[in-house]
C-alpha cells in the first residue's frame, strides 16, 4: 500500500498511524472488557479459546473476512470451546465478537481522521492522504491491525480473568 511513497514519508507514515492507533487503544479495551464481562468468558473454559483465532488473524495470508468465518465456525466445531456457543438472550458469543469486531471499522476511520489532522498542510503526505485509493487501503490496513490488537487483547483479558477467579 504505502510502496509508492519515500522511505522518509513512509515512517512517518507509520509514526503517526502508530500514535493514532494507541490514542484509540483504550476505547477498544473497553469494547473487549464489556464484551468478556457479558458472556462471563472465564467461567465457561479455562483454556483460552482465542490463540487458535489470532493464529488465524497474523497469519500473512488472512483478512477479515476470514477471520470472522474462522470464529463463525467454531459455533458448530466439533470440540471447540463452549465459549463461542455460550448464549447471552439470543446472541451468541460467537456472532457478538464477530459484530464487535465488524464495528472497528469505526475506530479506524476516526484513526485516519486523527491521522489527517495530524498532518501540516505543507507536508509531501497529504498528498499520498488526500488520494482516494490510498485512503481506502489505509483504513482497511489500520482495520486489520485493529482486529488483530483487539483478538490478542480478548486473549490476554481471558487469561487474567481466568487467573483472578483462581484467587476468588
Amino acid at each position: 500500500m504505502q510502496d509508492n511513497l519515500d522511505p522518509f514519508l513512509r515512517q512517518q507514515l507509520e509514526f503517526r498511524i502508530q500514535k493514532a492507533m494507541a490514542e484509540q487503544m483504550d476505547d477498544v479495551i473497553e469494547k473487549i472488557n464489556a464484551i468478556a464481562e457479558k458472556f462471563s468468558i472465564a467461567t465457561e473454559d479455562k483454556k483460552s479459546p482465542f490463540r487458535n483465532v489470532l493464529s488465524v488473524a497474523i497469519s500473512p495470508n488472512s483478512s477479515i473476512e476470514i477471520v470472522k468465518l474462522f470464529i463463525k465456525c467454531q459455533i458448530g466445531k466439533s470440540g471447540s470451546s463452549p465459549i463461542w456457543s455460550k448464549k447471552i438472550g439470543n446472541e451468541l458469543f460467537a456472532t457478538a465478537l464477530v459484530c464487535e469486531i465488524e464495528q472497528l471499522t469505526e475506530d479506524a476511520n476516526n484513526i485516519v481522521k486523527t491521522i489527517r489532522k495530524s498532518i501540516p498542510k505543507n507536508n509531501p503526505l497529504n498528498n499520498y492522504v488526500d488520494n482516494v485509493q490510498n485512503l481506502k487501503e489505509l483504513t482497511k490496513e489500520i482495520y486489520f491491525k485493529l482486529a488483530q490488537l483487539y483478538l490478542g487483547y480478548l486473549a490476554r483479558k481471558h487469561t487474567a480473568l481466568v487467573g483472578e477467579a483462581k484467587f476468588k
